[in-house]
């Protein structure tokens, strides 16, 4: 039987260990993009503002998409905690997130598929849908990402 390269969680996309996995990605991604004084809060519009930088610093080759590889590269980089992500992890996870990025599974993932992923997520942690995430919501959003203690 041949093995395959596909990521473990792919194979389970209808797992709660998927969902979890793919929820905490986009938080991270979106909490990154959301690192705002704690009192403040981000609006939809700062939030997509930031995405925006975030999404020309990730693409590398400057041809205004971003591939599997530029993504995996960022995550790879990004500061979690004390350190950076293990490349295994790194790479799970940019993989998670580009599977829900790129919606027309070309394999790129445009500035706009990328928008609409932020804007999901945003309106996800905006509990009270006022158009801004708050300290309570952003303190809600990052204690789903770490979970129980």
């Amino acid at each position: 039987m041949a093995r395959t390269t596909e990521p473990v969680y792919s194979r389970r996309k209808s797992s709660g260990v998927y969902a979890t996995v793919l929820r905490q990605t986009l938080t991270v991604l979106v909490l990154a993009g959301l690192a705002t004084p704690a009192l403040a809060q981000e609006t939809r519009a700062s939030a997509s503002a930031k995405f925006k930088t975030e999404f020309a610093a990730s693409d590398t080759n400057k041809d205004g998409v971003l591939t599997r590889a530029e993504v995996q590269a960022r995550i790879g980089n990004m500061k979690v905690g004390p350190g950076r992500p293990d490349p295994v992890h790194a790479k799970r996870l940019a993989d998670l997130w580009f599977t829900s990025a790129d919606k027309n599974k070309d394999g790129k993932v445009t500035q706009g598929e990328a928008q609409a992923l932020l804007a999901a997520t945003f309106a996800k942690y905006d509990a009270n849908k006022d158009g801004k995430i708050g300290g309570d919501e952003r303190a809600a959003a990052k204690a789903e990402v770490q979970g129980p203690r």
